[in-house]
Order: structure tokens, then C-alpha cells, then sequence
């Protein structure tokens, strides 16, 4: 079971958690209920794109655990500290954590957990979630990171211990670059074993090495709608829940993004909410 983790920006959301069901304007974790434009909101859009994509392949849902935080932190405490006691319960064969707020001792703790687990899940961070794991120390107690160009540049400097004190200037990030930061965040314990990389080309890394690229379908409106970068982590997560192989699925879940963005025929104002229904389809192609 895919077991994802993160915060959503609801002010008075409780601690939830439980099977989430994704429809078009209503997704449901457990009992709880989002409708309209919280659907897609924050950690709801990765696990929308991956409830879609378990729904497409007729694996189980993901099971999401989450907390209304608008900033202030609590949210992830209040996570950090379930997901530590209860990890070996829920039975997860991936764990995908999401949109976090920097913490050390609960984070900490959390991965301490997992690495006296039995059977433990195979480990997935994007977002807040990936940048702490670096500044941590701790990416290589993770299996995938999915980065951006930016966080990408972050993981690949060793020296910074923030995301805007980076050596190189994230703007100008080029797929050039990418093989590059890739190999020196490996090189010095900065990145896990996999990457995939979200650019106007996609990259595959498998221990500092570029295994294949993505280029095509090549949708330029994708790069300014907000949320492209959750879906394709989504998709990716359930894929590998799926018993998929890893490089393989980071592969697949790359194309599957461009191909939802080919279908959607998306404008640079299109909110992500409108895309996601579009990942059966675009499943279909690439399976």
C-alpha cells in the first residue's frame, strides 16, 4: 500500500488520515471530505494523481496522512510524530512524504524509525519534505527524490544550509546543468540512490548517472501551472507501489505528466484541477 504524508493548507483541519478516493471536485480521506478548490490544494494534488493513477492500474488507494497548516509548523509535528508510531502498522510498501515544514528531531526520529523497520517502505520525498532531508544529512536514508531545477541546485551544493544560499543561481538551470548537480549531489551524500527530475526535460539518475530523458511530449504552458511537479509525484509513487521498477516507473510516471498536459491542452492559467482527470487517459498511452 501507498502511504503518502504531507500538509494541506486548511486552517482547523484536524490530523486525518485514511483511504483516499479521488473525483473530479471531491476527494475523500477516510470520512473526511475536500470539495472545489481544496481538492488540489498542496499535498492534495500529489495524492489526487496518485488515487487516479491507483484507481487506472486497480491497485489499492493510497492511504494519506495529513494536517491543516498554514505555516505555522504544527502540522508537521503532528505527522511526524503518527507516521513514527504507527509506520509499522499501516502495512506501507511506499512511503511518499510531501509538503512539510523544516523540522529536525521529529524528521529525524521519523527516519530512525523507518530504518529499524522490518519490512521497511520504499522512501519518497519532494518538496519541504526533500529539502530537509538534505539539510539533514539524510538523503541517503531515502530511496527517490523528485526535484526541480532549484532543489536540484540545493542537494547539489554541500556547503549550503538553505535553499537560498545556493552557489549557483537557480534561474538559470539548464539541462545542460542537470547531469552535473546530479553527479555532485551523489558524489558528496546529498541525494539517494534514484532522481527524477522535473525540467523542461525530464531526467532519470540512477547513482549520479543519467539513464534516460524525457522531452516529449513537450507542453511549455506545464511549467507555469502550479502542481505539475505533485502529480508527477504522484504518479511515480503508485506506479512503484505497483511493483513497478523504479527506473522504469520514474520513467513511465515522466511521460504520463507531459501526456495529461497533451491532453488537458492546458494555457499558462489553467489550475492543475482541470489536468489530473486527464491521467487514465494519458496511463493508457504510456502502459
Amino acid at each position: 500500500m501507498l502511504v503518502i504524508a504531507g500538509t494541506i493548507p486548511i486552517d482547523g483541519m484536524p490530523l486525518t488520515q485514511g483511504n483516499c478516493i479521488y473525483q473530479k471536485d471531491r476527494f475523500t480521506i477516510g470520512d473526511y471530505v475536500l470539495e472545489g478548490k481544496y481538492v488540489t490544494l498542496g499535498t492534495a494534488a500529489m495524492a489526487s494523481a496518485a488515487s487516479v493513477t491507483c484507481q487506472t492500474l486497480g491497485i489499492d488507494p493510497p492511504h494519506l496522512i495529513t494536517y491543516g497548516d498554514t505555516g505555522m509548523g504544527d502540522g508537521t509535528i503532528k505527522i511526524l510524530d503518527y507516521l513514527s508510531q504507527e509506520i509499522g502498522n499501516l502495512k506501507a510498501d511506499v512511503l511518499t512524504l510531501h509538503y512539510l515544514l523544516p523540522t529536525k528531531e521529529p524528521f529525524i526520529k521519523l527516519v530512525d524509525v523507518m530504518d529499524n523497520l522490518e519490512n521497511r517502505p520504499f522512501f519518497i520525498a519532494d518538496a519541504g519534505a526533500l529539502l530537509n532531508a538534505k539539510a539533514l544529512g539524510l538523503a541517503r536514508k531515502f530511496d527517490l527524490f523528485t526535484p526541480d531545477p532549484g532543489e536540484l541546485s540545493f542537494i547539489a551544493d554541500s556547503e549550503a544550509p538553505h535553499p537560498a544560499y545556493v552557489q549557483h543561481f537557480i534561474f538559470e538551470v539548464d539541462d545542460k546543468e542537470i547531469p552535473r548537480l546530479s553527479s555532485e549531489a551523489y558524489a558528496h551524500g546529498d541525494a539517494p540512490k534514484y532522481l527524477l527530475i522535473k525540467a523542461s526535460v525530464d531526467h532519470i539518475v540512477v547513482d549520479g548517472e543519467v539513464v534516460s530523458k524525457v522531452k516529449e511530449p513537450l507542453i511549455p504552458s506545464l511549467e507555469a501551472i502550479g502542481g505539475t511537479g505533485d502529480t508527477i509525484t504522484g504518479v511515480v509513487s503508485a506506479l512503484i507501489s505497483s511493483g513497478m521498477d523504479t527506473a522504469e516507473a520514474c520513467l513511465k510516471a515522466a511521460q504520463i505528466n507531459r501526456f495529461m498536459g497533451e491532453l488537458a491542452q492546458p494555457t499558462p492559467a489553467t489550475p492543475i484541477s482541470e489536468l489530473i482527470p486527464h491521467i487514465p487517459e494519458a496511463i493508457n498511452k504510456v502502459l
